[in-house]
């Protein structure tokens, strides 16, 4: 495929010239010729230009105004511009350097600037443009597959909201479009399964292992007469005889809460989580702070179940570490900020549920937040209520 480059001049001897030096020089060329910068426009409206060699004395548009008009273009703002211009004063060059040109020659060209400088200079800066293009194509592909990822994560978020003994309230925020960040809550037999996970890592392959964690969860669950803790211990399981890792470091580690509602019995296990909290009806928050191994650490070790009763309108606020924590800052300890918010608006966390995970989202978004204005970790949070 070859390379497309405007010659703008408005003398026909110039344009043949640049024409000979390049094309004797590089391969795979094809050359548009201008007189004047109106032409120089039109040509990148009609073609993928790679390159405009440009001269800033022409009439109707000269140079100046070419230039600005195509760095103000979304479309052409990225094509590379030389200018070799008659005009040599230092200020020329600065202002259209300044503005956009990557590069000046002044005429007459040298013997030394036709036979090296300008093929050296013309030929990086089409490979340059070339790979910016690449690039901007692998991006576009990717953010589109980001998309889809994102929209098939999304379709396995809990449909089910409103059970009969519970309401939930959810808050999904991935990082990257898809993320290791992922929850879930069915019912079976009159009993409330759930879990809450955190996948090391982001993008496209924590986006995977998380609903292979869903997936895990869901089979697990549905077993006869099981427990959280032993749920943790067959997803733990599952993962080492799943792959073989030949020795290597298990890269599928990841952090799981799972709980149990049946009538007013709430059983629960944690796998590295931060702890969840119970807000009680009488506005009492209790962190639970009980804890295990991070699930893909080790083959084989055990969990342990823990209980407490729940009355009717007692909340279970569960939540990943995205929420208190930067990504560069990941420490644990911090989750006391996530108990001392919540003891903050715990009145509203029994009031106005899905006003409270918008207010936390938002609180340790001001926190933590990158100079885009975007978390640098995925964050998921579930609000269930006992009704």
């Amino acid at each position: 495929m070859g390379y497309n480059i405007i010659i703008a001049d408005d003398v026909r001897m110039n344009r043949v010239l640049l024409i000979e030096i390049l094309d004797k020089k590089l391969k795979d060329l094809v050359f548009f010729e201008a007189e004047n910068g109106i032409e120089v426009v039109k040509l990148c409206d009609d073609f993928d230009i790679d390159l405009v060699i440009l001269d800033l004395i022409m009439p109707v548009q000269d140079g100046y105004e070419t230039l600005k008009k195509l760095k103000l273009n979304e479309k052409t703002t990225d094509i590379p511009i030389i200018v070799n211009s008659a005009i040599s004063d230092v200020a020329s060059i600065e202002k259209t350097l300044e503005d956009g040109a990557i590069d000046y020659f002044t005429k007459p060209l040298s013997k030394y600037d036709m036979q090296v400088m300008l093929p050296l200079k013309a030929k990086n800066a089409l490979l340059l443009y070339e790979h910016k293009k690449t690039i901007e194509n692998l991006n576009k592909t990717l953010n589109g597959e980001l998309k889809n990822a994102n929209a098939f994560q999304n379709i396995m978020l809990p449909k089910n909201k409103n059970f009969r003994n519970l309401d939930l309230y959810i808050k999904f925020q991935p990082s990257m479009g898809i993320g290791g960040d992922c929850f879930d809550c069915f019912e079976k037999d009159g009993k409330i399964w759930f879990i809450i996970a955190d996948v090391t890592g982001h993008g496209i392959a924590a986006g995977m292992a998380s609903s292979m964690v869903k997936v895990m969860f869901r089979s697990n669950a549905n077993l006869k007469d099981t427990s959280p803790s032993e749920i943790l211990e067959n997803m733990n399981n599952s993962i080492f005889d799943m792959f073989d890792f030949e020795g290597e470091f298990n890269y599928i580690v990841f952090s799981a809460f799972v709980g149990l509602i049946d009538d007013d019995v709430f059983t629960y296990s944690n796998a590295g989580q931060p702890y969840p909290i119970v807000i009680s009806e009488e506005e009492e928050v209790t962190p639970l702070n009980k804890n295990g191994l991070l699930l893909g650490i080790l083959e084989g070790i055990g969990y342990e179940n823990y209980e407490m009763k729940l009355n009717r309108g007692d909340e279970i606020f569960v939540y990943t570490d995205g929420l208190f924590s930067s990504g560069k800052d990941s420490d644990f300890k911090n989750w006391t900020l996530v108990e001392e918010f919540t003891n903050l608006y715990k009145r509203l966390a029994l009031e106005d549920q899905k006003t409270f995970l918008e207010k936390a989202f938002n609180h340790f978004k001001l926190i933590h937040m990158t100079e885009d204005g975007d978390y640098t970790d995925d964050v998921a949070m579930m609000l269930l209520r006992l009704k």
